[in-house]
């Protein structure tokens, strides 16, 4: 139950932090609308330093380049498998929106704002964990800008591979890695606290936007609603499990360190990818589901990530 207690406890306080939005937002000090200029801090200042951050903190091992290399092709196959499934999985839906909204949210998972932050709480012994969520965010953060624009748009020239690969995400990564080489946590370790300071304000701001969208939005609805519940029964319990399966076997095949299952699991068992609002706003997309379905994952998987987690620390010894 110890594993179960941890996570639990971890995922409880994360949506806590959501709670200073709501009362924000109900009490009239502030709009929604103003939430956008807290998701550009976020952008722009929490996550680059929570990247940078772990990616000094990496040990660039033989054993890691192995590892991050097989995430990375993992990642993709993954994603592009559950991009193609999802065609099977919405075919009923006839509203075209409302149909790539449901295939974003049942693929793409909030891995910068809540699945690194996540793996950083509970796995604050283990680097080697956060490191392989980490390299999980980068390609899954590429992935969003080419596949995920094109699902919320349904228009192919909405595909940005320029913004795919110069991002805040990936360039702070690249620069991180190329202080990592240096050794500069050695010789100007200020540039580390300096980091970490910053990376503190990812999970509490992102939680708080979050909390900001949910204050306008019934909660009745969100649990009313069967599209909420058929997209997170896929997002929330198909892909973790999937992916925790199919990563088992990778990684014996591969004889790769065994704590990488941890990784895999938390990089498919969080909830939506919040972009599916910021696309939806800006694309034209159906912004009432991807709110929904944003809103309704994030407060199911406080069930859903630790019973997952507890089952796998249960049955690990038989998959590894």
């Amino acid at each position: 139950m110890d594993a179960l207690w941890i996570m639990l406890k971890n995922v409880l306080l994360f949506v806590a932090y959501a709670v200073p939005g709501v009362l924000l937002v109900k009490s009239k000090l502030l709009k929604t609308n103003e939430s956008l200029a807290l998701s550009k801090v976020l952008t722009y200042v929490g996550m680059p330093f929570l990247i940078l951050s772990s990616t000094l903190s990496i040990e660039l091992t033989k054993s890691f380049a192995k590892t991050a290399i097989t995430a990375v092709a993992f990642c993709v196959v993954i994603t592009f498998a559950f991009f193609f499934l999802t065609i099977l999985l919405t075919a009923r839906e006839q509203e075209e929106k409302k149909r790539g909204v449901m295939r974003f949210a049942m693929t793409f998972s909030n891995n910068g704002f809540l699945g690194i932050p996540l793996a950083m709480a509970v796995f604050k012994d283990n680097p080697f964990i956060v490191s392989v969520a980490v390299v999980f965010n980068i390609i899954n953060n590429v992935m969003l800008y080419t596949m995920g624009a094109y699902l919320i748009s349904g228009d192919k020239s909405k595909i940005s591979l320029k913004k795919a690969i110069i991002n805040p995400v990936v360039i702070s990564f690249v620069l991180g890695v190329a202080l990592n080489l240096v050794g500069i946590k050695n010789y100007v370790p200020e540039v580390v606290t300096f980091s970490d300071g910053l990376k503190n304000i990812v999970t509490p701001l992102s939680m708080m936007i979050l909390g900001i969208k949910l204050a306008n939005v019934p909660v009745k609805s969100l649990f009313n609603s069967i599209t909420v519940y058929y997209v997170s029964l896929i997002k929330l319990i198909v892909m973790p499990v999937a992916s925790v399966v199919l990563g088992a076997l990778l990684i014996n095949a591969l004889n790769l360190q065994a704590d990488a299952i941890y990784a895999f699991f938390i990089a498919f068992a969080v909830p939506t990818a919040s972009l599916a609002t910021t696309f939806a706003d800006q694309f034209g997309g159906d912004t009432y589901n991807a709110v929904t379905c944003t809103l309704g994952s994030t407060l199911l998987s406080v069930i859903t990530i630790p019973v997952l987690f507890y089952l796998l620390n249960l049955l690990l010894p038989f998959i590894s």
